[in-house]
């Protein structure tokens, strides 16, 4: 795996850039944003609650918060509270219609799973009545909803675009008592691979951040420190903002892997960061997506690997 030593100074000017980051009220969207404001980007952050200025992005249980950089307040007039139910269609493409230009998108809004899911329900007439889906309407359906507004936004600009998803590290290690949430964040790894190759046609960078235990409205303080207590790894929002605002802005010094037609050349040319996941624990960043990528025979098996390319190669229609 690739370890990453992220600082702020590692964030260039973003000085009259413009960000639409959903889930931004409080947590990892709440510190993204205040970074992306500290570059000098105008952030719109689309919450059904307003943005909670008291929330302490740089909290860690049992943990002084040390030398932290002094960000952008909440309300300077460069973070934007914009009231929206992303799992609404009309909503959200409302506020998209309402940019003329939009550089940055982040789908950062989650939330976690009802915890009786697969616990039986009856109706009135004692038959099993179908589970509520808003782990699924919100984690996945809605940030399908945001990548396509945005790359449909994107097409229609000079390159330079970036979309970056929050995932969750349990997408690569599944918690038993998340099933639902587990398989949503799942399904974000895959529609970020799935779409690496296809963003750079628009111009645009698809990035993920899988974030373990990370003090948010999700996992409070006060539930974040039976975790510390017992030596296990937990982040502040900031620690995983910071690998937010990176993805959108970061270069590479190679792709992560061929895809399809690619001439072979491609997978040393340095250039945007693309389909990039890092992880954050504890005090580190880790990006997981290239080191997979690169043990494809090994865990997927030579023939596999090798049939399933040409299968990607006869179905890449990209440029045809």
């Amino acid at each position: 795996m690739t370890s990453l030593q992220l600082k702020l100074e590692d964030i260039p000017s973003l000085e009259g850039k413009v960000v639409v980051l959903t889930g931004g009220a409080s947590g990892i969207g709440l510190a993204a944003s205040r970074i992306f404001a500290h570059k000098g980007a105008q952030v719109h952050v689309l919450d059904i609650v307003p943005i909670d200025e008291t929330f302490d992005i740089y909290e860690i249980p049992g943990q002084a918060n040390g030398d932290c950089p002094e960000l952008a307040p909440c309300h300077g007039g460069t973070i934007n509270f914009r009231k929206c139910d992303i799992t609404n269609w009309s909503s959200l493409r409302d506020i998209f219609l309402s940019f003329e230009h939009i550089d940055i998108v982040v789908a950062n809004a989650g939330v976690s799973q009802d915890p009786d899911y697969f616990t039986d329900i009856l109706d009135e007439n004692g038959l099993l009545k179908e589970p509520a889906h808003r782990a699924v309407d919100v984690n996945f359906r809605s940030v399908l909803n945001l990548t396509k507004l945005a790359l449909r936004q994107f097409q229609k600009q000079k390159p330079g675009s970036s979309l970056v998803i929050t995932a969750s590290s349990t997408a690569y290690s599944p918690e038993q008592s998340l099933p639902i949430y587990s398989a949503t964040k799942s399904a974000l790894i895959g529609l970020i691979r799935g779409l690496r190759p296809m963003a750079e046609i628009n111009g645009a960078t698809i990035n993920g951040v899988a974030p373990a235990a990370t003090i948010s409205k999700l996992l409070p303080a006060n539930l974040a420190a039976p975790i510390k207590a017992a030596g296990a790894p937990i982040s502040s929002s900031y620690h995983t903002g910071l690998a937010v605002v990176y993805s959108a802005v970061a270069q590479q010094a190679r792709s992560v892997e061929l895809y399809g037609r690619d001439d072979p050349a491609k997978i040393a040319l340095p250039g945007r960061w693309n389909g990039r996941v890092i992880v954050t624990l504890g005090d580190r960043w880790t990006e997981v997506e290239e080191p997979i990528a690169s043990l494809r025979q090994e865990w997927f098996g030579e023939y596999n690997t090798e049939q399933t390319a040409l299968q990607q190669k006869l179905t890449d229609l990209r440029g045809m």
